[in-house]
């Protein structure tokens, strides 16, 4: 009990600290991102209004516009903390479904917090691995660095990777709200019918998201951002503040308040490790999504006065953005697990009781900031699919702006009336979409880099031989994850 009271004072401590610096750290101006809530999307290094190519991962002109011009250069520590803001998405929400996975015993939260770190370590080179390669190529982009360290034919693979990654979000998106706001309509004695998640998905779909995603000008909807972060934050302090007060435990004043399936259920003789553990490393896969906003992310730092390499600069921003990440998934992780067991569910706000005033005000936030994200990611998801079917020249006529917009809400908001599993989304999404991004892409890109400097003539240190084998290596790690996160998500 001495170990779990300082272990929640400890992330609660990292928690307050870093609440502090997001609320004063001006949001980053440049790569178009969802949220602390949504995950951030890939903007092209393109200027505004150039022709869309075949796979080539760019936005809309009227996505760009969604945020500020672009600064001369940034400083680190807001570099850091944005790229935390950039990492940190829905998929922390589904953390403790995936430590549930594992084991009911509450032990099982120590190697789910090595997991958090390892894999956030592991995310953090690739990450900077992408930038490092841009450098190498002269891109400024993950797109752009691909093509020319591997192939420009083959570039369609990182497009279509990104786009399928939207497409996971879009579904996100819709299981979320539909969630959320039947837990609030619950709370307001609704009839009946609006008390269940479908008629919501239905009701905003029509009202509300097909609308914002008929919008060429996003502009209006970045402050978006700001309830994303907020929301974000208060339900971290919030899954804490309940494991703190036991109001969840047995005896407490909400543990009748919620069925029976939602309830704590913790087993100290439940072996902390079993083959569940891939769940939880597919969900961490998603949680550290950032990878194709990295080099944008060393272009907009502020070069050095004496023009030497940006790179030891850059990585330390790495370690400290995919640090305080690591730390945010950790709180939200371990205050759903350590509540709720084994029963905690994909989306972890279900578990508590729609009479729980604090869990509606996250709710509230939570869904507040999913409707203002959702836009945005379908936009990079319809301009992802115009793309990848060379369709990009029929994007500015009405006809096929709307007629598309129809069509893709309707499958993937379509979908959410019968997926509820946010968990297995995320899960599924983080070992084919999520390895691949944050794994396999990299190592690969940095292979084939270092195979055409070899062809040049370059002699490579000890120390660059041992990366290029470390690599190899990851690429079977990614590879190996992927199958078995699959596998075992759907067995």
């Amino acid at each position: 009990r001495d170990l779990a009271a300082a272990m929640r004072a400890l992330l609660a401590a990292g928690l307050l600290v870093q609440s502090v610096v997001f609320a004063l750290t001006p949001p980053r101006c440049g790569a178009v991102s969802l949220g602390a809530i949504g995950k951030p999307v890939l903007r092209s290094a393109e200027r505004p209004g150039h022709p869309f190519r075949l796979g080539a991962p760019a936005l809309s002109e009227a996505m760009l516009a969604a945020e500020a011009p672009e600064p001369k250069g940034a400083a680190v520590l807001p570099s850091v903390i944005n790229l935390a803001k950039n990492i940190v998405g829905s998929g922390v929400l589904a953390l403790a479904a995936g430590v549930a996975a594992v084991s009911s015993n509450r032990a099982a939260l120590v190697p789910a917090i090595v997991l958090t770190v390892l894999l956030g370590a592991i995310s953090a080179y690739t990450f900077s691995l992408i930038a490092r390669v841009g450098v190498d190529v002269g891109a400024p982009s993950y797109y752009e660095a691909w093509g020319k360290a591997v192939s420009e034919r083959s570039s369609v693979l990182v497009s279509a990777a990104i786009t399928f990654t939207t497409c996971a979000a879009a579904l996100s998106y819709a299981i979320i709200i539909g969630d959320s706001l039947a837990s609030i309509a619950t709370l307001a004695g609704a009839p009946a019918l609006l008390t269940r998640p479908n008629p919501w998905i239905i009701l905003t779909s029509v009202l509300v998201l097909f609308p914002l995603s008929l919008l060429r000008d996003l502009s209006a909807l970045a402050f978006g951002s700001v309830i994303g972060n907020a929301g974000t934050l208060f339900t971290a302090m919030f899954t804490l503040l309940r494991l703190a007060d036991g109001s969840y435990a047995p005896g407490g004043r909400f543990h009748m308040a919620i069925a029976e399936a939602s309830r704590p259920k913790l087993n100290p003789s439940d072996p902390i490790v079993s083959p569940g553990l891939f769940v939880l490393i597919s969900m961490l896969s998603t949680a550290y999504v950032a990878h194709y906003n990295a080099p944008r992310f060393y272009q907009e730092l502020a070069a050095n006065k004496d023009g030497s390499s940006k790179l030891p600069k850059f990585n330390k921003v790495v370690a400290g953005g995919f640090g305080l990440a690591a730390l945010f998934c950790a709180s939200i992780m371990s205050g759903g697990f350590l509540t709720f067991g084994s029963n905690a569910q994909g989306l972890i706000l279900n578990n508590y009781a729609t009479t729980d005033t604090l869990a509606l005000i996250s709710r509230v936030g939570i869904g507040a900031s999913i409707i203002f994200a959702y836009p945005i990611n379908f936009v990079a998801l319809r301009s992802g699919v115009f793309g990848l079917l060379n369709l990009d020249r029929f994007a500015h006529r009405r006809d096929v702006h709307v007629g598309s917009t129809i069509a893709l809400m309707m499958a993937f908001n379509g979908l959410a009336l019968k997926v509820k599993d946010l968990g297995l989304v995320i899960a599924i999404g983080g070992a084919v979409l999520g390895s691949t991004i944050v794994y396999i892409l990299p190592a690969l890109m940095f292979l084939f880099n270092m195979r055409r400097k070899a062809k040049a003539g370059a002699i490579f240190t000890k120390g660059q031989k041992l990366e290029v084998l470390a690599n190899k290596a990851l690429l079977v790690m990614g590879t190996a994850l992927g199958v078995l996160g699959v596998y075992t998500s759907l067995k």
